[in-house]
């Protein structure tokens, strides 16, 4: 036990957090690879069980097997559970666990919570994580009170409820999991269900910090950078996003409004790591997809249950670019210069995101075997899916090799861990102070 004990106190917060995820998918994918878990009372092999104990762990919603099909009232549980915990963060639970067990926090648990919800500061990290777990729950509670009034009428008071918890829970998470077999098609035409996991899946990819600030607002009247970016970045996405698709599917246009609106508006959020979808992305046209794949890879708010290189991310780079073709040395937004560490870290992780993307795609198109007429797309849109945890498919993942499947399970974990974190975590020593130590200076010519 002591040398249990001291190998705990020896890992640092990021290999925690890592240790800690893994914790719930491997006891998750055991669960789920029992007979209790089918629908037919078979065993299911421990590779899908993992693969589905992945997916829904990095709240991601890739399935090998059907969710609504496959699994019975107990493996549904499960894969709820698996999804609140990776959405709200098992660090979340380990860090409330620490605080009861202890007087004070400890500093290693107000690093865990600096480092697995994208703090800045230290103060009153386990007040913040008490209400990052009420917020969320009484969040999901008023989705599913909403949803109820659609889902109970449809199916009867039992199912009703239990499809409108599971659904309120999926979507806040931006899990993507579903117990519909077809995902929302039966709702394509219903604006008010789709509104409903639209505004819960925004909800959801806000982020901890922006809500936090957004509730307290009318106490303290002042707002972070962090949150204006964030909630700046998030109006331009919905917006623009729903004009463009709107554009792109004129066309489908039925002569209803409302839904028409509803499902562009619909469109917009899913991909930005909610997961649901109406209808089969393999019939999308390329401009249509292309516009998926983009949002998909800005993905939701750091600090959130969403994934991506983060929008906040994707604003620092369009702001330092104004900077650069305005011959300007300074990114400044909102009478704040954005530090240039930040910009340096915002190339650093989209470069590692596209560097990820296409090394994997590369090694699909090796080791997977396309359909006839599925061009190169139909291998990106999975990698891009798995990474950013969003869970669209053009119907690759049922399909994937036992190394497919591996391959697309470490995108989700290094997509919901965070590539920086994983990066921390593989890293043998501590960063060096810069500062004792100079070298020379000299230019090398680029461009």
């Amino acid at each position: 036990m002591p040398r249990f004990s001291s190998f705990f106190k020896n890992l640092k917060p990021p290999q925690l957090i890592i240790l800690g995820f893994l914790s719930v998918i491997i006891a998750g994918s055991i669960l789920l690879a029992l007979p209790l878990s089918d629908q037919n009372g078979q065993a299911t092999s421990y590779l899908d069980s993992l693969f589905m104990a992945v997916s829904a762990t990095c709240v991601t919603g890739l399935a090998v097997v059907n969710t609504a099909d496959h699994w019975n009232k107990f493996g549904q549980v499960i894969i709820m559970l698996m999804v609140e915990v990776g959405g709200l963060g098992f660090m979340s639970f380990l860090v409330l666990l620490l605080n009861m067990t202890e007087k004070h926090s400890s500093f290693k648990s107000k690093m865990l919570i600096r480092d697995a919800y994208n703090f800045t500061s230290f103060s009153n990290g386990v007040g913040l994580v008490k209400s990052i777990i009420k917020l969320s729950l009484v969040t999901q509670l008023i989705g599913a009170v909403l949803l109820s009034f659609d889902f109970v009428p449809k199916f009867g008071w039992l199912d009703g409820i239990w499809y409108s918890v599971f659904h309120a829970i999926s979507a806040h998470s931006n899990a993507g999991f579903d117990l519909f077999e077809t995902s929302l098609f039966d709702f394509r035409d219903n604006s008010y269900v789709l509104s409903i996991m639209s505004l819960l899946i925004l909800s959801g990819s806000f982020g901890f910090i922006v809500w936090f600030d957004l509730l307290n607002f009318r106490k303290t009247h002042k707002m972070t950078l962090h949150s204006r970016l964030a909630l700046h970045m998030t109006a331009i996405l919905v917006i623009l996003g729903t004009f463009l698709y709107s554009c792109l599917n004129f066309k489908n246009f039925d002569g209803h409004p409302m839904n028409f609106l509803a499902q562009n508006f619909f469109l917009s959020i899913t991909p930005r790591s909610g997961g649901f979808s109406f209808g089969s992305y393999s019939t999308s046209s390329y401009d249509s997809l292309l516009l998926t794949m983009i949002l998909m890879f800005i993905g939701g708010t750091s600090g959130s249950t969403a994934g991506g290189v983060k929008t906040t991310t994707f604003g620092i780079l369009l702001l330092d670019l104004r900077t650069i073709f305005s011959n300007r040395e300074k990114t400044i937004y909102h009478e704040r210069r954005v530090p240039r560490k930040t910009i340096s870290r915002v190339y650093e992780i989209i470069f590692i995101y596209i560097a990820i993307i296409f090394t994997s795609s590369f090694v699909l198109l090796i080791t997977e075997q396309l359909p006839r007429n599925n061009g190169i797309e139909y291998v990106f849109f999975e990698v891009i899916s798995a990474l950013a945890t969003v869970g669209l498919s053009l119907g690759l993942t049922p399909e994937l090799s036992i190394f497919g499947k591996i391959l697309i399970m470490c995108l989700m974990f290094v997509g919901r861990i965070g590539i920086m974190t994983v990066i921390y975590a593989a890293s043998r020593h501590n960063r060096i102070d810069e500062e004792l130590i100079q070298y020379p200076e000299e230019e090398i010519v680029v461009g």
